[in-house]
């Protein structure tokens, strides 16, 4: 019976050892699949829908403008000689591209605002996310090489997802 406990208490100390060092000193590593998260991040869904409204009232504006410059077209072509609308005309049409151009630019700007907003917050959860569960490196993966394998198993997107929806929602 004592031969059992030492060898026990043998193989406790050859496999304590390891245990520690692995517990104590080895490296928590994961990575996100970037994308993915971005895309289910609630706060994303919500910022698109924002933007699509108002994208929508943006075109609304143009498809007015462009409605009346129709109107002023068929005009023009009964009555081609007047020049009073002839000089309508081109000033709608410029006001016209103008407009678009200005509201096309106003659009690109709005939906860069809104994705920078959306990445710091989900930047900060990610933070929040890697000391909670205690890793020292949290990897992004966006498939343009910046990590060219990781295993499966290091993957934590599905993890990160519902975590930062839970924190933007308030319930974490």
């Amino acid at each position: 019976m004592k031969k059992i406990y030492i060898a026990i208490l043998m193989l406790a100390l050859a496999v304590l050892p390891v245990t520690v060092y692995h517990f104590c000193f080895a490296t928590k590593v994961a990575f996100v699949d970037i994308p993915k998260v971005f895309n289910s991040f609630e706060m994303k869904k919500e910022m698109q829908e924002k933007y699509k409204k108002t994208e929508l009232i943006r075109k609304g504006k143009i498809d007015t403008l462009s409605f009346n410059l129709q109107v002023l077209s068929g005009r023009l072509r009964k009555d081609p000689q007047n020049k009073e609308l002839t000089e309508e005309f081109d000033l709608r049409r410029q006001e016209f591209f103008h407009t678009k151009d200005q509201l096309e630019e106003d659009n690109a700007a709005l939906s860069s605002e809104y994705d920078k907003q959306i990445l710091g917050q989900m930047s900060q959860y990610l933070i929040d996310y890697g000391k909670q569960h205690h890793y020292d490196f949290i990897y992004g993966t966006e498939g343009n090489g910046s990590i060219m394998f990781a295993a499966e198993e290091y993957n934590i997107s599905d993890e990160v997802i519902t975590y930062i929806n839970n924190k933007y929602k308030g319930l974490e």
